[in-house]
Order: C-alpha cells, then sequence, then structure tokens
C-alpha cells in the first residue's frame, strides 16, 4: 500500500484472505513505477489504485506499465493481427514439440488479452491539479475508475472530479467524504466506498485508549 510499513509479501495473506472469503482484492501502490504495479500484479490482486494522478499522461502511463508489452492502446485491432501473424513462432515447425511450445504464440496473446480484461485500474485524483485535469484523465482508455479521496479536496473539486467520472462512463470509487454515509455514496453513484482509513482508525484507538 502508499503509506505504512506494509510489504507485497505481507500482501499475500491479505489476499489469499479475501479470496477465501469471496472478496476482490485491490491495491494501492506507492508511485507510478513499473517495479510496483508488476510486482503487485504478480502476486494476483484484482485491481491497482495509482494515487495523485494528475494528467492524462500518468494516467495512460498507468494503463501502459499494467499490461504486457504487446498490448498497446495505441494500436488498432488490424495492427494486433499483424502482430500475431508475424510471431516467429506461427512460421517455425514445433510438431515435434509439445502442445505448450506449439502454439506459444497463440497462448500469450491470449494471456495477454486475459490480463487486461481482468485487472481494474483506477487513478486516484486528490489534489487541486489532478482535479483540474478530471476530464482528460477520465477520458483514458484503460482507465476503469477513478477513485477519489475528498479528504484532501474541497466540495467543488469533488463534485468536478464526480461529473466528469460519470461523463466519461468509468466507475467512480473513493474515500467516504465527510458528513456521508457508504449508503448516500452508493446512491450517488459510486461502485467502491472505503468507509475507514489507516489514520481513521489509529485516532479511533487512541481515543479509546
Amino acid at each position: 500500500h502508499a503509506r505504512g510499513p506494509g510489504d507485497l509479501l505481507g500482501a499475500v495473506g491479505l489476499i489469499h484472505a479475501a479470496s477465501r472469503a469471496g472478496a476482490h482484492a485491490i491495491l494501492r501502490v506507492p508511485a507510478l513505477s513499473h517495479a510496483h504495479l508488476r510486482r503487485a500484479l504478480q502476486i494476483g490482486v484484482e485491481g491497482v489504485i495509482l494515487p495523485h494522478v494528475e494528467s492524462a499522461e500518468e494516467a495512460h502511463a498507468l494503463v501502459e506499465l499494467c499490461l504486457y508489452p504487446s498490448r498497446n492502446y495505441r494500436d488498432d485491432s488490424h495492427a494486433a493481427e499483424a502482430r500475431m501473424r508475424n510471431q516467429p513462432f506461427r512460421r517455425m515447425d514445433f510438431s515435434f514439440a509439445p502442445p505448450l511450445v506449439e502454439f506459444y504464440g497463440q497462448r500469450v496473446a491470449e494471456f495477454t488479452r486475459r490480463q487486461g480484461e481482468s485487472v481494474l485500474i483506477a487513478a486516484q485524483i486528490d489534489t487541486t491539479e489532478g482535479a483540474a485535469q478530471a476530464r482528460a484523465i477520465a477520458k483514458v482508455p484503460g482507465i476503469d475508475m477513478i477513485f477519489v479521496d475528498a479528504l484532501r479536496l474541497s466540495g467543488l473539486d469533488v463534485e468536478r472530479v464526480e461529473e466528469a467520472t460519470r461523463t466519461a462512463g468509468k466507475l467512480l470509487g473513493g474515500l467516504l467524504v465527510p458528513g456521508c454515509s457508504a449508503e448516500d455514496m452508493f446512491r450517488a453513484g459510486y461502485k467502491l466506498v472505503c468507509a475507514a482509513s489507516d489514520q481513521h482508525l489509529l485516532a479511533s484507538g487512541a481515543r479509546a485508549c
């Protein structure tokens, strides 16, 4: 996660526990980094949230880093088909080899397609600069959800991000807005609501002591 002493090794147990309970595991990564994102996806999370997204360029980079290199949103379907036809494995005779090798090209392409379809990619907007670019960020192909940190934004900025997300037809998620209940946010169109944070839980625990 973005803050705290936890690491990916500790997250593995949480992911397994969530899977056994029928829940979905989404991880917020610390930064826009190839190492952070790929390692997070390799341990089995079903979605990633990147904090502090402030531009469409950063959103594009997030999508690219979450997907395998052969998947490129800038290519059209004809270019993708051409790459498949030109894969060297398709021009070689692997009749002596087991099926996994014989159909390597097709299997890699299928795995790549499923990787992109099964991972939820969320851009977190938590700055005034990000809110000002919310419309452009939400329009980026491959961004599935805009995650709003209402604790760091003004009410006007939150409304701006919400409107941009709905206009783009993307999913809307976020931290619990002060003064609202989770039910209020779901009725407002949110699909993911984080009703607690580490900071809030620690503060509540300190007050209870």
